[in-house]
C-alpha cells in the first residue's frame, strides 16, 4: 500500500508571492497618492459659544464686503487672493453664498459648525476635512484647477443630508497689467 502523503499547513511560497506583489503594487500607489495631494495645512482649536457668535459674524461681514456679484439668489463671493475665507456649516447647507477663489492661490479657509458634526469635501480640489462642534478648523490651501466644483457633506447630518450642497468657483489666475489694459489670464 503506497499512499501519497498530502502536505498540510502554510505554503510560505505562496504567502512570500503575495506579500511581494501586494508590496510592489500598493507603495507605488501610496507614493503616487502623496505626491498628488496639495500642500494643504490644518490647524484646529477649541471653541466657545461666545467664538461661534464672533465666527457668524466674521461670515457675515466677509459676504457682505467681497460679493461681486448675484447668481440668481446666492451673492457670489471673492475674497482676495491669501485672505481668510469664513465657512459655518450647519443643517443643512455651506453658507448662502458661492465662493469665488483663484486657481493657484493661498487663502486661509476658516470652518466652523452651528449645529453638528459635518465634513467639507470638494473632490476636485482634493479639499476635504470634518468639523465637530467646538472647534474652529483652519485650512490653508490653494485651489490646484480651475471649474465649478460642489462642496458636499461628508459626514451624515439627517434627512437634510443629502440637499446640502455648496458651490466655488475657481477662476484662472490673472495677471493686473501696468498700462491699464486687460488682465490677462496667467
Amino acid at each position: 500500500m503506497s499512499e501519497t502523503q498530502v502536505k498540510k499547513g502554510l505554503n510560505y511560497k505562496l504567502l512570500l508571492i503575495t506579500i511581494i506583489f501586494a508590496v510592489a503594487i500598493v507603495v507605488p500607489v501610496y507614493i503616487n497618492m502623496k505626491n498628488s495631494q496639495p500642500d494643504i495645512i490644518v490647524t484646529k482649536e477649541k471653541i466657545t459659544r461666545a467664538d461661534l457668535v464672533i465666527f457668524q459674524e466674521k461670515v457675515k461681514l466677509m459676504v457682505e464686503k467681497y460679493t461681486v456679484r448675484n447668481d440668481g439668489d446666492m451673492p457670489v463671493v471673492r475674497p482676495p487672493a491669501n485672505s481668510d475665507i469664513y465657512v459655518l456649516a450647519q443643517n443643512y447647507h455651506w453658507g448662502k453664498y458661492t465662493l469665488e477663489l483663484e486657481k493657484g492661490v493661498s487663502y486661509r479657509l476658516h470652518l466652523a459648525t452651528l449645529d453638528m458634526k459635518h465634513a467639507i469635501i470638494v473632490r476636485e480640489l482634493k479639499l476635504q476635512n470634518r468639523i465637530k462642534v467646538g472647534e474652529f478648523k483652519t485650512i490653508e490651501f490653494a485651489p490646484i484647477k480651475a471649474g465649478r466644483f460642489d462642496i458636499i457633506c461628508g459626514e451624515f447630518c439627517g434627512a437634510g443630508h443629502a440637499s446640502m450642497v455648496g458651490s466655488i468657483i475657481v477662476t484662472e489666475t490673472t495677471v493686473p497689467t501696468s498700462a491699464g489694459g486687460v488682465a490677462s489670464p496667467q
